[in-house]
């Protein structure tokens, strides 16, 4: 086995949201006439939680107090709390207000659904919102990249964003986070500057 080459794996995808498109797909998709869309994203962005864990949330799981939502089938197998801040805070506690009793779904499916476990599609009201924003060659997966990307540049620790994030390892922390050129540039201001270069 000495002479078989290991193979090379892939550095994966390195697309999240600019700072010039972070507002603009947030306003087309508040301008959706879809009401899941929104709440979807501003979760998605504000925990870094993947869609399904996302679209899969049950009342149950949130704490509307403790602004947490607890996730137990996860793809690492691990539960984890998110924290539920902001904006998709406030949508969720008024959606508390007016949400079925006999549905313990966040973001059931419309009446004509084939499943009583099946949730919203957001699929069209999604990609209507990225041509709106004019955003090109963007996943929603993305958006989990955005979360992480936008953590490092913060300066939140690989540590911390692994717990966020639901990694096992900081390895897979460092795919899903990217500095823009911008950080980049200040970081290494700073560091000439405290080089006195």
């Amino acid at each position: 086995m000495t002479r078989v080459a290991k193979l090379k794996e892939s550095s994966g995808r390195v697309r999240y949201l600019t700072e010039q498109e972070l507002p603009k797909l947030l306003a087309a998709c508040r301008a959706s006439k879809n009401k899941d869309l929104t709440l979807a994203v501003l979760l998605a962005l504000s925990t870094g939680a993947r869609q399904s864990e996302v679209m899969s949330l049950r009342w149950r799981q949130i704490d509307l107090k403790a602004q947490t939502a607890t996730l137990y089938d996860t793809k690492n197998g691990t539960a984890r709390t998110l924290p539920i801040v902001g904006d998709a805070l406030e949508i969720l506690k008024d959606r508390a207000k007016v949400r079925k009793i006999d549905d313990d779904r966040v973001f059931p499916a419309g009446p004509r659904a084939k499943s009583e476990d099946a949730v919203a599609d957001l699929r069209a009201p999604w990609e209507a919102a990225l041509a709106k924003a004019d955003i090109a060659d963007f996943h929603w997966h993305d958006l989990r990249h955005t979360t992480a990307s936008y953590m490092a540049m913060s300066g939140v620790s690989q540590l911390e964003m692994a717990k966020l994030l639901g990694h096992k390892t900081l390895a897979m922390t460092m795919r899903y986070s990217h500095l823009s050129p911008q950080r980049t540039i200040e970081l290494a201001d700073g560091l000439a500057r405290r080089l006195g270069l």
